[in-house]
């Protein structure tokens, strides 16, 4: 293990002299500014609201005015200008089947990144992802990204980070209008409100697009409602939101078919229907000054029709306790869940879930704080076959574990240290084998083990009056990785795949940034994550984890001219190896490097505006392909939003 550890180091080292060379270049240009440092109010690091500067985990906070600012058209295109984890877009702008990667697990990335709004979990029982369309960009306060595992926390799936997306209640109005190139069309609403001790939004979004390739459109309907009350009894907060979305998939190609007709239909093609529906209702109240008190009920409905119509429900209840005691802050909690997923061919599997943890804070001195954490869950599944009948049943018991150390080295610097323990149960869906040539499920898999991760980070930020650099290393080891294998052999007279734990894996991953204000009209960021994730185990130990790049890099530039803000940004990824290629058999998805550029105004107090070129050179990439084939990213689009508040 410590030769292993020695050379991933070297190669560490090896790849960090072009990312060293970016970040000067950025130290360098801040000599002469002067700006303000944020210290914005989280959640998502230890689950009670506290300054960022005293979270022990790196979390990164992405502000309602950022979003508004980037033009981006959906949640998944602006995390992908954020440093540390990757984003896959399969479909182009609409983001239909966007993957999100916390820590570059790679091609189960999206499946070890667990999606929170407002604290409660909205990932699916089965595969298929987050459904980002499900809420309406104008509903969204802030959004916080833990890049650490947050198994002890948030229980299963949190083992590369996690996203909370935190939503609005202020009284504000306001009328987004977007228009651009392949016939994209959105229109969002926001509408606040208060009275007395209630406050409430009402957020409404729809979008359509055409499409970059034949057969690409796809249009999506999203609202949802909130309430907030407060009385000498409590707090009380209430939500319903809903959502569909209709898709195209133009299938793959193969690289002859896209290097002659990018925008062409694929072999496959299919069409898409999803919807569904969440509401939640949470209670506080405070007893006395050190003590709060909780209880968070939730009930999501899902549906997913492509090969097959898949319906998956989850409800939970989740009472959590804070208390001071001598000094330390104690957080009491668990969660009871009960979800269900199940297929038109009425094959069936339930998952019942208990877990309950406890997290303490105490702090050494003045200037360092220890957090340590303990979480206990427990999975209870069962499995339905065509006929209805119950044919097995399966229990699995994890328990995850976390140490974190936060110093104040200095009033302008910060240290960060931990060990965590997480740890994933299989999805519904990957309990069961699939037809290769279609994906219908076939039958029931159940000797798929929970995946297990251990992980060590190290973070130094270094703060001036200009702006901030971070240097942050993370370092993941991963058992019973649970990954798809295409031969799985023959089931019921067809060949088929399946997901089974395959290997075990190991990460090393430096992330280097930098944020700065170079004059009182200019703005320069930079990131740089070098990442060396290879298979551990099995015949193809040592080869590249799929789906994972040797580096990224982004950089993002801001110059105020008059009333007009120029905003360029450049993101570079590294070649990766294609999805499901274990055995590094089948070539490389190519580096690419691609540049936006846009202008930002303010007409009035009420009312911007602003217009993006994406992909400026026209660079012709794929971000994702598989054994199968490619799926082309966008060309050079053009785009323009039109804010109007009231």
């Amino acid at each position: 293990m410590k030769k292993s550890i020695r050379l991933r180091t070297r190669a560490l080292a090896r790849f960090s002299a072009p990312a060293l060379s970016v970040l000067s270049l950025a130290v360098a240009a801040s000599v002469q500014a002067q700006g303000i440092e944020v210290n914005p109010v989280v959640v998502s690091a230890s689950r009670m609201a506290q300054p960022l500067s005293e979270a022990s985990v790196v979390v990164d906070v992405i502000s309602r005015q950022q979003i508004e600012q980037s033009g981006a058209s959906s949640i998944t295109e602006f995390l992908d200008s954020v440093g540390g984890m990757g984003v896959n877009r399969l479909y182009g702008r609409a983001g239909v089947d966007a993957s999100v990667d916390i820590g570059y697990l790679g091609q189960s990335g999206s499946q070890n990144v667990l999606i929170l709004v407002d604290g409660q979990r909205v990932s699916s029982v089965d595969s298929s992802g987050s459904k980002f369309a499900q809420l309406p960009m104008s509903a969204i306060q802030q959004i916080e990204i833990r890049k650490a595992n947050g198994g002890v926390l948030f229980g299963d799936r949190a083992q590369g980070g996690v996203i909370n997306i935190i939503t609005r209640t202020d009284s504000t109005k306001s009328v987004d209008l977007s228009v651009g190139s392949f016939g994209y069309q959105k229109q969002d609403v926001y509408l606040g409100f208060q009275e007395g001790q209630t406050r409430g939004s009402v957020s409404l979004m729809n979008a359509k697009v055409d499409g970059y390739r034949q057969f690409s459109e796809a249009d999506q309907r999203s609202a949802q409602v909130r309430l907030t009350n407060s009385s000498e009894l409590g707090r009380l907060s209430f939500f319903l939101r809903g959502f569909e979305e209709n898709a195209n998939l133009p299938s793959y190609l193969t690289k002859a078919q896209f290097e002659t007709d990018p925008r062409r239909i694929g072999a496959y093609p299919v069409s898409t229907e999803r919807s569904g529906a969440a509401t939640g209702l949470k209670y506080e109240r405070a007893l006395g000054s050190d003590d709060l008190v909780s209880v968070d009920t939730f009930h999501q409905e899902m549906k997913d029709r492509i090969y097959d119509t898949i319906r998956n429900s989850r409800t939970s209840i989740s009472p959590e306790y804070k208390t001071t005691w001598r000094g330390n802050q104690l957080i009491f909690g668990g969660e009871f869940a009960d979800a269900k997923a199940n297929t038109d061919t009425k094959k069936q599997v339930g998952q019942q879930t208990q877990s309950v943890f406890v997290q303490a804070f105490h702090p050494l001195t003045k200037k360092t704080t220890v957090d340590v954490g303990l979480r206990t869950q427990r999975a209870d599944s069962d499995f339905q076959t065509t006929s209805g009948a119950s044919t097995t049943s399966a229990t699995a018991h994890k328990t995850g574990t976390s140490v974190g150390v936060l110093t104040q080295l200095t009033d302008m610097s910060s240290l960060r240290a931990g060990a965590l323990t997480g740890f994933r149960f299989p999805n519904a869906d990957e309990l069961y084998t699939f037809n290769r040539s279609n994906y219908a499920l076939l039958e029931i898999n159940p000797t798929v083990k929970p995946m297990s991760t251990r992980e060590y980070f190290l973070q130094f930020e270094q703060r001036y009056s200009s702006g901030k650099f971070a240097a942050h290393y993370r370092h993941i080891d991963a058992s019973d990785e649970i990954a798809y294998q295409y031969n799985c052999g023959v089931v019921g007279g067809v060949a088929a795949s399946c997901n089974s734990n395959l290997y075990d894996t190991q990460r090393s991953i430096l992330s280097l940034s930098s944020d700065w204000k170079i004059s009182a009209s200019a703005t320069l960021k930079a990131s740089v994550d070098v990442v060396d994730a290879t298979i551990a185990t099995g015949s193809n130990a040592g080869h590249r984890i799929p789906l994972t790049p040797k580096q990224v890099v982004r950089l993002s530039y801001e110059q105020t001219i008059q009333d007009y803000t120029l905003m360029s940004s450049v993101n570079r990824r590294s070649g990766m190896m294609q999805a499901s290629d274990q055995s590094a058999s089948n070539p490389e998805i190519p580096s690419r490097t691609v540049v936006d550029l846009g202008v930002r105004t303010q007409f009035s107090q009420t009312m911007s505006a602003s217009f993006w070129v994406r992909n400026l050179f026209n660079k012709s990439y794929y971000d994702y392909a598989t054994y199968n084939g490619i799926y082309p990213a966008d060309a050079r689009g053009m785009f323009a939003n039109l804010k109007i508040a009231f």
